[in-house]
């Protein structure tokens, strides 16, 4: 029998041995699971290109939710879309148009059209896409979101050293436009915090100078235009923008402090029994419209806009009372605002009186005879949500005569008609209590009534008094003049007699 060579069954072996390992390997690494073995779901997939609807078919997937959704990754980024459908055939379909849109015309028109929750942010954001962000999303009050916005726009114009011309309050012409496209087009990455803290501190030494005085009213200015300015960059909001806008990171009031509080309270430098004498013998007949405004103001404790819009049919005479509440032309500064307010029997009597005089009248206050109007064209695009816009009090005129009235007779307040507020408040609590001054003004928080309104009207001193008083002998010397050529005598006598 012919036995086989070994050396040429070694030669043979290492041939086929060499011939499989240049077969190709298949790569099995992405059909796995964790456990090393091929995944039933990869072992059904067939090998469709993507431009077939088949391929989507075997890749739409429900997860929580009874509708297809698909995931797509595509140039470094992998996002889901939710695909609306529950009939898989449908569900692919829209799959391929995602991909298909993807491919043509990249991510950020893909989510926009499909997902616009994820849509991409807007590059390069500047202070005007961050204002018709907030502007459109939120849902503060319209008053509120006006004041954020002004402020913010005057502290980016002060930190951006853009001039600041009497012409940007004007309600027509250039220089409010131009004023509005320069501060809106600077970039938000270009406000940093360490800028806001430089404007912060020029804008006290420029207003101040040497004097405290001014000083202190500069600090409590930049204090409050930075909590408006904060306001816009608050979480609620930030929630609500953070899809439409890139914000710069750190955020252009971080870590920005205020100055240390400074006192506010309400330091009583009024007459109030010869203001009033004067007033019901002078005002009340020469100007009936200043003399309601000054009892709605004193008596009752109203603000400007509550006493400009208080109507007759919420003040109850019978009962002395005025309540403020919600009206179509009205709202109030807050909800704890609204309430009753109890007015003496006299002031009753006296608006009885006025009442009687026009019992026609809708509002309390008489208002101002209108002005002309005039049409202004206005641009197709604009921002107008976002524009601050002054608010027009009916009796505006009234107001203006009382705070020349009162300052004629003593009321030197930068804001008189609400001094009239803080002196209500501050008789009150006098009198009955800080709680009661507090509901009288209907304040949200008692703190804020003691911080602000409230004045030391009982007189406190130390009580020791009495004793300088118990031997007016010790202290003579205190009030008798003494003669130049008068010696002092001397205790001890000398023990010579004479030279």
């Amino acid at each position: 029998m012919f036995a086989p060579d070994p050396l040429c069954y070694l030669v043979s072996t290492k041939k086929q041995a060499s011939t499989r390992d240049k077969r190709p390997k298949k790569d099995i690494s992405s059909d796995q699971n964790s456990t090393g073995k091929i995944s039933k779901t990869a072992q059904k997939m067939h090998s469709y290109p993507k431009g077939d609807v088949r391929h989507w078919q075997e890749r739409v997937r429900k997860v929580d939710s009874p509708d297809y959704s698909v995931q797509i990754a595509h140039q470094g980024q992998r996002h889901r879309f939710p695909l609306g459908s529950p009939i898989k055939e449908a569900a692919a379909k829209k799959a391929l148009n995602i991909y298909q849109m993807l491919r043509s015309n990249g991510w950020e028109e893909a989510l926009l059209k499909f997902k616009p929750a994820s849509a991409s942010p807007v590059k390069g954001a500047t202070v005007g896409d961050l204002l018709s962000a907030v502007t459109e999303l939120s849902n503060v009050r319209v008053t509120t979101l006006r004041s954020y916005v002004a402020t913010f726009r005057r502290i980016v114009a002060d930190v951006e050293g853009i001039e600041a011309t009497a012409g940007r309050f004007a309600r027509c012409g250039d220089s409010r436009s131009t004023w509005l496209t320069n501060v809106d087009a600077v970039a938000l990455a270009k406000l940093t915090p360490d800028r806001i803290e430089a404007w912060k501190l020029r804008y006290v030494s420029s207003r101040a100078g040497r004097d405290e005085t001014k000083a202190r009213s500069a600090r409590n200015s930049a204090n409050s235009l930075i909590r408006m300015g904060k306001g816009l960059f608050a979480k609620r909001l930030l929630r609500l923008v953070t899809n439409r806008v890139v914000l710069p990171s750190p955020l252009p009031f971080d870590g920005v402090d205020l100055f240390p509080r400074q006192s506010m309270r309400y330091v009583s430098t009024m007459n109030v029994e010869s203001l009033l004498s004067v007033a019901r013998n002078e005002l009340a007949i020469e100007d009936p419209e200043a003399f309601k405004a000054f009892l709605l103001g004193l008596f009752a404790g109203l603000r400007r806009n509550e006493a400009d819009k208080l109507r007759w049919e919420s003040v109850d005479l019978d009962a002395g009372l005025i309540r403020v509440e919600s009206q179509s032309d009205f709202a109030p500064k807050a909800e704890t605002s609204l309430g009753e307010v109890p007015i003496d029997a006299e002031v009753t009597e006296v608006l009885k009186k006025l009442r009687a005089s026009d019992p026609s009248a809708i509002y309390v206050m008489a208002a101002d005879p209108p002005k002309r109007k005039f049409k202004v064209p206005r641009p197709v695009q604009t921002t107008e949500a976002a524009e601050p816009t002054w608010s027009k009090y009916r009796a505006n005129q009234s107001f203006t005569r009382l705070v020349t009235w009162l300052r004629k007779h003593g009321v030197k307040a930068r804001t008189p008609l609400h001094t009239l507020r803080k002196e209500a408040g501050s008789q009150i609590a006098a009198k009955d209590g800080l709680l009661d001054a507090s509901r009288f003004l209907r304040h949200a928080d008692v703190a804020i009534t003691a911080q602000h309104y409230v004045a030391q009207k009982k007189r406190v001193t130390v009580g020791l008094g009495s004793l300088l008083a118990t031997n007016t002998d010790n202290h003579q010397h205190l009030t008798k003049p003494r003669l130049k050529s008068q010696k002092p005598k001397s205790s001890r006598k000398s023990g010579k007699r004479g030279i």
